[in-house]
């Protein structure tokens, strides 16, 4: 019971929290409407650069990764050469030499040269079976029709252009030659 003399107020339930509390959303209580801007794209000359550059590491992974097959026959001796044509810095690539005897007679030393300046633009290089010396690989006796196959998995750690050929020979007589062109991307 209240007391007379005394004013006593209730609080709206809208209103408990002590705070002033919006009623329904009408017409004049909604905010104003955004204007209408045109959008465009605005880039600095560094943004620019930045986004070619990125376009061009993109679109140089749909060109990296090409192999190639080449096949030479000289002096009754045949080699084929399947290695990449173009490769990413710093990826393993291999590289495979098949020399077949194609003449009648046999061969009784076979041998594989790889220049050394094509060799040296790689950083990292194991060959099966083993090298005999930088580049040469003693392929010993080949009966005609007989195949050798020499594997070379090379790392790539300097970029750009690497050349140079690979030649086999039968007793110390040069055989059929291939040229060799890889470009190691950056």
């Amino acid at each position: 019971m209240a007391q007379p003399g005394h004013e006593f107020s209730v609080t709206r339930p809208s209103q408990a929290d002590g705070r002033a509390h919006a009623g329904p959303l009408d017409a004049a209580n909604e905010p104003p409407a955004a204007p209408s801007m045109r959008r465009r794209l605005k880039l600095t000359p560094k943004h620019a650069l930045g986004a070619l550059a990125l376009a061009c590491v993109a679109a140089s992974s749909l060109f990296t990764q090409a192999r190639t097959a080449r096949e030479a026959t000289a002096q009754g001796l045949t080699l084929r050469v399947e290695y990449p044509e173009r490769m990413r810095f710093r990826d393993a690539e291999r590289l495979t030499f098949d020399v077949t005897r194609a003449a009648g007679e046999p061969c009784r030393g076979a041998a594989l040269t790889i220049d050394e300046a094509y060799l040296n633009g790689f950083e990292e290089r194991r060959a099966t079976p083993a090298e005999a010396a930088i580049g040469r690989f003693h392929l010993g006796r080949l009966a005609p029709g007989e195949r050798r196959r020499v594997v070379l998995n090379l790392r790539g750690e300097r970029a750009w252009l690497v050349s140079g050929s690979a030649a086999v020979s039968c007793d110390g007589e040069r055989g059929a030659e291939v040229p060799l062109r890889t470009f190691i991307f950056p």
